[in-house]
């Protein structure tokens, strides 16, 4: 009888547990189910919008890094640009500088043409005013042949050094 017992035991266990597996089955499995369903479906749509998250954040990589190197192009065309400017200014200026020079060597020139202009005037008056003088110490000293050619040569000397 012992064993009879000992196997209702075993067949109520087994009963009792046929139905907690089936009430447990149909109340609270599904719910368990669910809410694992749920959670994996929360998982994966994180998942989902951190791979969209990044895919837009590789967009705006490339795209900032197309901006960049448009931006570093224009900085590197203006500056050549301004070089090229600069270049035209300096040659600009240089001629203008070469044609102030000409100016300047072209009025010196003149000055100077004047100045010479002026000192043949100056020299003829004063040869004017040494024949005078000559003539006039002659006709003083009524000299003798000799002695006017020595003085002529000596007046021509005087003329030869100015």
């Amino acid at each position: 009888m012992e064993n009879n017992r000992i196997l209702s035991e075993i067949i109520v266990q087994i009963l009792g547990f046929g139905v907690v597996f089936l009430v447990l089955k149909n109340v609270a499995w599904s719910k368990l189910l669910g809410s694992i369903d749920a959670r994996r479906k929360a998982i994966e749509d994180s998942f989902a919008d951190i791979e969209r998250r990044k895919a837009a954040a590789d967009v705006l990589e490339r795209d900032y890094r197309t901006r960049l190197e448009r931006i570093e192009q224009e900085a590197r065309e203006k500056i050549q640009e301004a070089a090229n400017q600069g270049a035209l200014l300096a040659k600009d200026l240089q001629d203008k500088a070469r044609a102030d020079a000409q100016k300047l060597i072209d009025r010196a020139q003149e000055e100077i043409r004047q100045d010479i202009a002026k000192a043949r005037l100056s020299m003829r008056d004063d040869m004017v005013a040494l024949s005078g003088l000559l003539t006039e110490k002659i006709l003083m000293e009524k000299l003798a042949d000799g002695e006017h050619r020595k003085l002529v040569d000596q007046f021509i000397r005087e003329i030869e050094k100015i």
